[in-house]
């Protein structure tokens, strides 16, 4: 426990990753505020704006015509139950469909046109430099030398170091991320929008994964960079296989193969429900198949636990074999 408080304590005097943690609050900040603001109640010359597009597209001749024919044959238009009192309604616009932004719901927050996941992979990516500069900066100074000289057991000086690495980015992750919700419920409470306890409980997992995703990022980051004993190479390994993985799965020739993407399986891990487009999927006319794709969180975490168990295993065996 001793060793674990040490490396904690260092791991929270790191000046990058100070600078590191003070982005990830300031993008909770902004992102909940440019949320709140993309969401703000319409003024009174919004509704009247929207009321005047809808008559002016209730008077087109093409949508009278509509009007006029579903108002002789409504069952022909609305189903068997129509009346002909319900074809203005249904077929003419109203001045909702022209309001110039929706009101603010963590559904939509949280849907992958809202800021939440965008949130949560910029966090992860954040803690990804973290832990490589923790690991970095023992192999860059030579202090990791003196450190086995005090403490010569390299399995336990590595897992302490793991442990405060997964530590620290998980408690950045949770107050960063954690915040911004808190932000938009009080912001949502203010508005007198009503809160569904469906919705606390998606905001609620997707904290938790997010968190864990960032966990899982900063310790993996630090397992790599113990294997190359730089922060440069390390950072360096993780742009060309996240872009070029991109790259090589777009072009895979094997059908499914953006099952294995790192960017759909991670935005499959934070969404409630992912749906991607899987290009390398030929659906053939009349066959019942379909291009799009659902990400679960159980395949996508396997697959993200599967990297990160055996960057992890390769890591700690380097490091107890390798001289320093």
């Amino acid at each position: 426990m001793r060793l674990l408080a040490v490396e904690l304590n260092r791991f929270r005097s790191r000046r990058a990753i100070a600078l590191l943690m003070l982005a990830c609050a300031v993008l909770a900040v902004v992102l909940a505020g440019v949320t709140a603001w993309n969401t703000r109640p319409l003024s009174a010359a919004d509704r009247a704006d929207a009321r005047a597009q809808a008559q002016l597209e209730g008077q087109r001749s093409e949508i009278q015509q509509q009007v006029t024919a579903c108002r002789a044959a409504p069952r022909d238009f609305l189903g068997p139950s129509a009346t002909a009192g319900e074809c203005t309604e249904a077929l003419v616009p109203g001045p909702e469909a022209y309001f110039p932004r929706d009101s603010l719901t963590l559904r939509s927050a949280l849907s992958t046109d809202g800021l939440g996941l965008p949130l949560g992979l910029v966090v992860a990516s954040l803690m990804v430099i973290a832990g490589c500069t923790f690991a970095g900066a023992d192999w860059s100074s030579g202090s990791m030398t003196n450190q086995l000289i005090f403490v010569p057991r390299r399995t336990r000086v590595w897992l302490a170091k793991a442990a405060a690495v997964t530590l620290g980015a998980g408690a950045v992750a949770l107050v960063a991320i954690g915040g911004f919700w808190l932000i938009l419920g009080l912001i949502a409470n203010g508005r007198g929008v009503d809160v569904s306890s469906t919705e606390v409980a998606h905001v609620a997992w997707h904290v938790l994964r997010a968190t864990a995703l960032a966990m899982g990022a900063a310790l993996g980051a630090f397992a790599l960079t113990m294997i190359f004993r730089h922060t440069v190479a390390t950072l360096a390994l993780l742009f060309v296989y996240s872009i070029g993985g991109e790259i090589l799965v777009n072009l895979s020739p094997f059908d499914g193969a953006a099952r294995w993407s790192l960017g759909n399986n991670a935005m499959g891990w934070l969404a409630t429900q992912y749906r991607y487009f899987d290009a390398s999927i030929d659906c053939a006319p009349g066959e019942r198949c379909s291009s799009t794709q659902t990400m679960t969180h159980l395949e996508s975490g396997t697959f993200l636990g599967a990297l990160l168990v055996i960057a992890l295993v390769v890591s700690l065996v380097w490091f107890n074999r390798r001289d320093v």
